[in-house]
């Protein structure tokens, strides 16, 4: 009797032995458990910068005043970021365009125009026709920012403080008037595309100041906008730009 019981607790003990390995072993055989991980934000080289700014323009003939206002500034650079050494300060070359808008304060435009001392640009008195609701001078550039910027904390560039100065260079690629006018009650649009003697290539400063990927920027154009002595009324006038930027990736 006694070995009998002996014997059905050793086959018991056995058999719960059996099973107990064979549970992990059905759990092998149906693979490792798939763990679900959040994508990493991508790391793109680089900064895909966005400014949003105000023009500012330094003219000396009153007939060209501008609304600051109506005036805007947009621009789309890509930078590439080189630290020097292990320091605190990066070397930023980039490219990208800059669309700039001069809104006109009187019902005026520009035009081309030719007498006997030959061909020249002008403003032209669009009151006559009646009805004027906008007029500016759009012009559009292909920039090549430079920039030499400092990081508080280099280490997390998406919240440290940073300060930079640079150097802008852009060659115009596009100009045009645009006037928006009513009339009996009709909403048009008139777009002349012309040079209107602006200077083609441009140069001036930039600087910054922000933390993480929100700046205040300021650019200063080194350059008339108008050829020497061929503008309206031959004049030297500049620009300011003073806006916002916006630092993407």
């Amino acid at each position: 009797m006694m070995k009998n019981l002996i014997a059905i607790l050793i086959l018991s003990t056995v058999s719960l032995s059996v099973m107990a390995e064979g549970v992990p072993q059905l759990k092998a055989e149906r693979g490792p458990m798939k763990i679900r991980k959040r994508q990493a934000r991508p790391d793109v080289p680089g900064h895909l910068l966005i400014e949003f700014g105000l023009n500012l323009l330094l003219n000396d003939d009153p007939a060209i005043e501008t609304e600051i206002l109506g005036s805007r500034t947009l621009n789309f650079y890509y930078l590439y970021d080189f630290r020097i050494a292990s320091s605190k300060f990066y070397f930023l070359p980039g490219i990208g365009v800059g669309l700039d808008r001069y809104k006109f304060d009187e019902d005026v435009t520009l035009a081309r125009t030719v007498d006997g001392l030959g061909e020249k640009v002008t403003t032209f008195d669009t009151i006559s026709t009646g009805g004027i609701k906008k007029s500016m001078l759009v012009t559009n550039y292909l920039d090549i920012p430079l920039e030499l910027r400092f990081y508080g904390n280099p280490e997390d560039q998406r919240r440290s403080f940073k300060v930079g100065v640079g150097l802008k260079v852009g060659m115009l690629m596009s100009s045009h008037t645009k006037i928006k006018m009513e009339q009996d009650g009709d909403i048009s649009k008139l777009k002349v595309k012309d040079n209107f003697n602006l200077t083609r290539f441009r140069y001036g400063v930039t600087g910054r100041i922000g933390v993480g990927g929100f700046n205040v920027f300021y650019y200063q154009n080194l350059t008339p906008l108008f050829e020497k002595d061929k503008g309206p009324n031959a004049t030297e006038a500049s620009n300011i730009t003073i806006g916002l930027s916006f630092t993407g990736f």
